[in-house]
């Protein structure tokens, strides 16, 4: 007979129950990933490519093979991890290299290159536990495959933080964090990408108050996005997020668990494909016409909470009290 005298006896009766065995909140699996890059035991690439270390405290033109001899900056360090998984004596092709950086806002520059089929991964600690990478990131040519973790991007200049450009497939921001400065465009601007993930991030104030936001978060243009899913991110923006072509091929995408504060429109799906799911907004617009402060396709929605500036909060879609 089970003893439910103690604790972890009753624990696994209440992890047992019905329903009990679903996906973890966002919220807990972000601070998770977010701890388990603090300078943990990595071990070994796991695909069998190479990592790579930057610290922006460190000397310049080293190997970047350890901690004890890191890269000065992320762009020598991608330059080399490009020069590696590329190499046909490699037959790296399917594999997988990591970029780990740190630095305490030393890391400044303006990255116009992103390393193909690599992780780059924010360790250490700063203001906060990741990397300040300081600048403005107009990315000339797609890359494939490269995913952002616990990374710290604030704006050096009034243009858009972070831009994805076409082609750049399976682009995954996960976990990071982003800081405008005075009238900042854009946070994240990514034009035709498919199966894209971005995911657990905070987009953030300037400021101690409104003063200073980005004019939108996250914006998705382009047409062949199908596959894009944004999920989990906290975002505080004149606008939250816009999917910008209504010719946009977008089935299969969703916005979902986002909390977002906005002045203007929190979403705004143009493609009419996105599923809208379980997101919670505030607006500065009044939603005494609960449809002035969203435009989405209520058909694809299901669970959401949107507050306006009258005070009055309403269920999107409505919800039925009666047949």
């Amino acid at each position: 007979m089970t003893d439910f005298s103690t604790s972890k006896e009753r624990q696994q009766i209440i992890n047992n129950l019905p329903g009990r065995r679903i996906q973890e909140p966002i919220r807990a699996l972000a601070e998770q990933q977010a701890a388990d890059v603090q300078f943990a035991n990595w071990g070994a690439n796991p695909s069998g490519a190479q990592d790579y270390f930057v610290d922006g405290n460190a000397a310049n033109n080293q190997s970047g093979l350890s901690w004890d001899t890191p890269n000065q900056s992320l762009s020598e360090a991608i330059a080399l991890s490009n020069t590696s998984i590329g190499l046909s004596s490699n037959r790296w092709w399917a594999r997988r290299n990591r970029i780990f950086a740190l630095g305490d806002g030393e890391l400044v520059e303006n990255l116009t290159v992103f390393p193909e089929k690599c992780d780059i991964i924010g360790v250490g600690y700063d203001l906060l536990p990741f990397p300040r990478i300081v600048g403005n990131h107009v990315i000339a040519a797609a890359t494939k495959g490269v995913r952002l973790i616990n990374l710290g991007f604030y704006t050096s200049a009034t243009s858009d933080l972070l831009v994805i450009p076409a082609g750049s497939h399976g682009f995954q921001m996960l976990y990071c964090f982003a800081h405008p400065g005075t009238t900042s465009t854009k946070a994240l601007e990514i034009t035709t990408c498919a199966h894209v993930r971005i995911i657990g991030n905070e987009i953030t104030v300037g400021a101690g108050d409104m003063s200073v936001i980005f004019g939108v978060a996250i914006s998705v243009e382009g047409t062949v996005i199908h596959d894009t899913i944004i999920e989990g991110n906290k975002i505080t923006a004149t606008a939250g997020i816009a999917i910008v072509e209504a010719a946009a091929a977008a089935f299969g995408s969703r916005i979902e668990g986002n909390t977002i504060r906005a002045t203007a429109l929190a979403i705004d799906d143009n493609s009419d494909d996105f599923q809208v799911v379980n997101n919670r907004w505030m607006t500065d617009i009044n939603t005494s016409t609960s449809t002035a402060g969203y435009d989405f396709n209520l058909q694809l929605a299901a669970g959401n909470i949107q507050m306006g500036a009258t005070g009055l909060c309403d269920t999107i879609p409505f919800t039925k009290i009666a047949e």
